[in-house]
Formats: C-alpha cells, sequence, structure tokens
C-alpha cells in the first residue's frame, strides 16, 4: 500500500465512494479498456458489453470491402452507489425515465445499482424487467462482487495491484462490506509470539495488503493452532528514525498516545529478534485486547500463510453480534477445528 493514498478518505464531501470507485474504474482504463470491459462483463453477468475501438480488416459492406475499419460501439453506463443496502423503487424509476429520454442506441444503455448486501432476488427481476421496458440493462452488484472482479481483472498488473490495495482499503474503512464483523484472519506468529500477545500489536511488511479492510477480528496462530483473537481497532504503518516513531499512514482508527506506545514497544522486542527492524515501515495492527481460545488445524501440516475464517461457520452460528467482544468471539470459537 502507497504512502500516498490514491483515494479520499475523508467523509466531508458528498458522494465520495462514487468518485473513488469511477476513480478506480477510470485507473484500471488507463491501462487497458479492455480490463474494465472484463469487470463490466462480470457485473452484468451474461450481458455483452464493448468498450474501445475494434480493429477489423476486410469487411464486407454491401457494395465494398474495404480494407479496414477501426470502430467503437456506443456505450452509456449509469451508476447508482448507495452505502447501505437502499435501492429504490421510486429513484431507480426516475434514472430510467431520464435515461430513456435521452435516446440511447439500443442496447448502449446500463444501470448498476451498488449496495452493501445482495438485493432481493424478487425487487432485482422486477427492476430488470422494468429497465427492459425502458430499453436499458439493469445490473444489481455489491462492493465485494466489484472488488472480487477488480482483483481478477488487476491480478497481473503491479501498479494496478497497488491502487486497488488502496481502493479496497477505502472500501473497507468505509464499512462497505457487510461481513467484516464476522470474520477473523489468522496470521503466522513465531518468535514474537508471547510479546504480540502481551502489547496487543501484530505486525507485518507495509507493502502487503491490509487484512483489516476483509476482517474485525485478528487471530494469532502458531503450532497448529489459533490461540488468541482480539478485534482490530487501529491499523498503521510506521517506523523509526532517530529513535523517534514515524507514523508514515493511519490507515484504519485512530492512533492515540496508549496505541504509539505499544507499538513503539513491541519494536523494541522485535529489534532483539530481527536486526534493522525499526527501520523498515511495517503495518502494525493493535487489538483491544488478544483473548485466550483454542482453534486447531486438524489436517496434517502446518498454515502456510494468512488465512480468513467465516467465525460464524467456525462456531456453528447463524451470524455474529456486530460489536461483538474479543472476549465473546474467543469463547466460541475454542474448542473449535479447521482442515
Amino acid at each position: 500500500m502507497s504512502a500516498i493514498n490514491h483515494f479520499q478518505t475523508y467523509s466531508q464531501r458528498e458522494n465520495h465512494v462514487t468518485n473513488n470507485t469511477m476513480l478506480m474504474l477510470k485507473h484500471v482504463y488507463r491501462i487497458s479498456p479492455r480490463l474494465v470491459e472484463d469487470v463490466l462483463q462480470s457485473l452484468l453477468d451474461e450481458d455483452e458489453v464493448e468498450i474501445g475501438p475494434r480493429f477489423e480488416q476486410q469487411v464486407g459492406e454491401a457494395y465494398s470491402i474495404p480494407d479496414a475499419v477501426l470502430s467503437q460501439k456506443p456505450l452509456h453506463i449509469y451508476v447508482e452507489a448507495k452505502r447501505g443496502d437502499g435501492l429504490y423503487d421510486d429513484q431507480l424509476g426516475r434514472h430510467m425515465r431520464s435515461i430513456s429520454e435521452r435516446g440511447h442506441p439500443e442496447s448502449s444503455a446500463f444501470l448498476i445499482g451498488i449496495t452493501n448486501n445482495s438485493t432481493n432476488v424478487d425487487d432485482d427481476e422486477r427492476w430488470k424487467q422494468r429497465a427492459l421496458e425502458h430499453g436499458i440493462t439493469f445490473a444489481a452488484t455489491t462492493y465485494r462482487e466489484l472488488l472480487e472482479a477488480l482483483d481478477t481483472a488487476c491480478s497481473d498488473n503491479p501498479d494496478l495491484r497497488e491502487i486497488l490495495d488502496d481502493y479496497q482499503a477505502f472500501i473497507g474503512g468505509e464499512n462497505l462490506l457487510p461481513d467484516q464483523h464476522r470474520k477473523m484472519v489468522a496470521m503466522l506468529c513465531g518468535q514474537s509470539w508471547r510479546e504480540n500477545i502481551e502489547h496487543g500489536v501484530y505486525f507485518e511488511p507495509a507493502h502487503r495488503n491490509p487484512k483489516w479492510t476483509r476482517a474485525h477480528f485478528l487471530g494469532v496462530y502458531r503450532q497448529k493452532k489459533i490461540s488468541h483473537v482480539g478485534r482490530v481497532v487501529a491499523a498503521a504503518i510506521c517506523r523509526k528514525e532517530d529513535d523517534n516513531l514515524i507514523v508514515e499512514v493511519e490507515e484504519f482508527g485512530a492512533l492515540s498516545t496508549e496505541h504509539t506506545s505499544r507499538i513503539q514497544n513491541i519494536i523494541r522486542t522485535a529489534e532483539t529478534y530481527f536486526k534493522g527492524f525499526a527501520a523498515d515501515a511495517h503495518r502494525y495492527y493493535l487489538v483491544d485486547r488478544f483473548e485466550e481460545t483454542d482453534v486447531r488445524k486438524a489436517s496434517p501440516g502446518g498454515m502456510m500463510g494468512h488465512r480468513y475464517f467465516d467465525i460464524a461457520e467456525l462456531a456453528g452460528l447463524e451470524d455474529v453480534e456486530q460489536n461483538a467482544s474479543s472476549a465473546d468471539v474467543a469463547s466460541k470459537l475454542a474448542g473449535t477445528k479447521y482442515e
């Protein structure tokens, strides 16, 4: 993740979620129109979308065969991005009437609604039918599905990956991923395990993808089990310079004096294990406190890297309370197993 974020992370400006989403798509388009085409194709399911010019040779026309044709289909994509679950009949209806009155060519107008959670199937079908009556293709999607489509499109481009990491951090920070409250990321822990638990801090190299964007809870994995779990309350990229703590980015939450003290304590400890650790930028996850639990890996071999878990599924629950405490989650997970 870059020190200078590609997206505004403050919330004073209206529609900043929409603005940042369009900016993300613009970055992808700058690299390749076909990648944006792939993203939109994924969101629109089977509906065909063509973006950018098409180059053809020897195309037979009514009275001749030109040597080459450079063409581009008309395309008009309208987006309604919501911060919750509300796509409303009245608003969508007004959008559809406005789009219809523009007189776009057939099959060139699309309306995409983005929400936190999936829309009701009956509502979705009703909106699709209503849109078709106006000559529009409608699709409802979620921020999670948009991120998954972008992840596939950006996978082979390091520059886009960096920008997508920032966008994902922004979306996570805005609480637009509805299942974050029931997700735990389990992180590998070795030499500094005891100190991580004591100070309530976990660290990783700054260039790695931030985990707090997908999970509200962080579990510490050691010797084939998740031994402790805590709710992430803050995350920041920091380093030491001339014995001063340099906070490069406050990614999530607000760092208090107590938080920075905990970070400095863990840096001091890590320096005894990893020479030169303090000068390198790391991401520090601060939890309310690490509560003891016992989640065993039943299959042979250790866990090879970080892993995300659905707490409700792991504990056999219907759901997890939005503001569940670390102690409550630790208690519910104790004695569970995973493959």
